[in-house]
């Protein structure tokens, strides 16, 4: 007889079912062989064998018996043997095993101080872009009526800005073939180096030049119209 003592329920066996269970329980924890629950031996008398399909309703019963809350402690291997384990294998189901799975109130929480932790985290490390304003902003003409916007940029001397864009207008409305729809000039916070971002929007796709030019003095004019052609802001 086998007996539930959680539900107080019970479930009669036969001779053969009993038998089979009681080598799994001698065994437990163990394969045993087809060969030595095929072979029944009751109280002593000669055995008797068991086929392989009787064998095998006799596991299926027992498991049965078990019912879905206990079935795992069972396990048939064919061709091999049977396994009784020691106890329930606890199955814990991870989170995203089924697509539409609940999470619980503690996983909620866990995943959301998660996210909090992230953003803060992303948040502290961000550096707010800067927007900077062109110290001198203007429109050249040239002798072919094409308008040039032209930006120049220094945070620290603004006549060094405004002396370079009166020298960069002159020569560019000297200039018959300007290249560029946009020219912008930004001076380097060493007095070293001016670097020129140059654009052109007449075409079905923007071109784009960077040109970086290096400066002994930054209080005297350098732009020539020589230096246009050479650098390609003249064609």
């Amino acid at each position: 007889m086998l007996v539930d003592q959680t539900k107080s329920t019970q479930w009669q066996l036969n001779d053969n079912e009993f038998w089979v269970l009681a080598q799994l329980v001698q065994h437990r924890g163990q394969v045993v062989p087809l060969s030595m629950l095929e072979a029944v031996v009751i109280s002593g008398e000669i055995a008797h064998q068991l086929n392989h399909t009787e064998l095998v309703n006799i596991i299926y019963h027992i498991s049965d018996y078990l019912c879905n809350s206990h079935n795992d402690l069972i396990e048939y291997i064919p061709e091999q043997g049977v396994i009784l384990y020691p106890m329930t294998q606890v199955k814990h189901p991870r989170i995203f095993d089924l697509p539409n799975r609940l999470l619980s109130l503690g996983q909620y929480g866990v995943i959301i101080g998660a996210l909090l932790a992230l953003l803060f985290f992303l948040w502290s490390h961000i550096t707010p872009p800067l927007l900077a304003k062109a110290d001198v902003l203007r429109q050249v003409i040239t002798p072919t009526g094409k308008v040039i916007q032209l930006s120049i940029f220094d945070g620290k001397h603004p006549q060094d800005a405004l002396l370079h864009a009166e020298c960069l207008s002159t020569q560019l409305r000297l200039c018959h073939d300007v290249r560029w729809d946009s020219i912008s000039a930004a001076i380097s916070t060493d007095r070293h180096y001016v670097s020129f971002m140059l654009s052109q929007s007449n075409e079905p796709m923007w071109r784009f030049k960077n040109v970086k030019v290096r400066v002994d003095n930054m209080h005297l004019p350098f732009i020539t119209e020589q230096w246009l052609h050479k650098v390609h802001i003249c064609g």
